[in-house]
């Protein structure tokens, strides 16, 4: 029951760590874009996914009184955008949409 509730404990920090990392690259992004900055550019500056960057920006222009956290949110319950969470090498925004 230890281990158990040890594993539990160490995978919601896990999962902490990868929704404030999402909610820091939804910010950037977001700040990026309203200087004028193109999903490709942004993407390689943050050497992050082109299509995670046009995700963050699709949701943005689809709900424009999302705050950052509700786009990260949005992100978020569509596990195939976790990427660092499932371990997926690339992202495939379909599967966000």
């Amino acid at each position: 029951m230890k281990k158990a509730r040890e594993r539990a404990l160490k995978q919601g920090i896990e999962q902490g760590k990868d929704q404030g990392v999402l909610l820091n690259l939804v910010a950037i992004a977001l700040k990026k874009a309203k200087k004028g900055m193109r999903a490709a550019e942004i993407a390689d500056m943050l050497e992050e996914e082109e299509a995670r960057i046009r995700m963050i920006l699709k949701i943005r222009e689809e709900h424009p009184d999302y705050t950052e956290e509700q786009i990260a949110m949005k992100m978020i319950r569509h596990s195939d955008c976790l990427m660092s969470w499932n371990g997926a090498d690339s992202f495939d925004e379909r599967a966000c949409s």
